[in-house]
């Protein structure tokens, strides 16, 4: 009677394994799931603080000093990825100086637009922009500038923040 059952308890171990292997898998995304392109690091995430971003990057940073404000950190990041050859990091100043935005800057116009609709598909806010808003994540505010994609996310004190309900 034993050997009858076995097949039926060897299913469930397997059915056992893959839910829990779904459920750590959606743990561990609920963190960077986040519609940032592949070539970020996928440890970096909106909202990140400043000195954790630092741990994850290491010294292949550059603080951008001709920035004429206080009120953000402008960090950029030389890259060995052909079409991205710069990768730009906003920082709020303020308390634990959390990322905000994030500028790719592609070789061209052409390469930032394919790359745009590529992550968000067609624009759906002011026909040449991207609104995205999944729920437990920032809202995300994307759209092209000449050879850069602009993403930003709605992060409370951000220079953004008061900018996203403006029409």
């Amino acid at each position: 009677m034993e050997k009858k059952h076995q097949p039926i308890k060897n299913l469930l171990l397997i059915l056992l394994f893959a839910i829990c292997m779904s459920v750590t898998a959606q743990n561990e995304s609920s963190k960077t799931c986040n519609v940032l392109p592949s070539e970020i690091n996928s440890e970096i995430y909106f909202g990140i603080d400043l000195a954790e971003f630092k741990k994850i990057v290491g010294n292949n940073l550059k603080l951008e000093t001709k920035s004429n404000t206080n009120f953000r950190l402008i960090y950029s990041q030389k890259t060995n990825l052909p079409e991205i050859p710069m990768i730009t990091y906003y920082f709020d100043n303020k308390e634990n100086k959390p990322l905000y935005e994030i500028i790719l800057n592609y070789q061209n116009e052409k390469q930032a637009q394919n790359a745009a609709t590529l992550l968000f598909g067609q624009p759906n806010y002011n026909q040449t922009e991207w609104r995205t808003n999944i729920q437990g994540f920032p809202n995300i505010w994307s759209w092209v500038y000449k050879n850069k994609l602009v993403v930003v996310a709605k992060i409370p004190g951000s220079e953004w923040f008061d900018e996203w309900d403006k029409k």
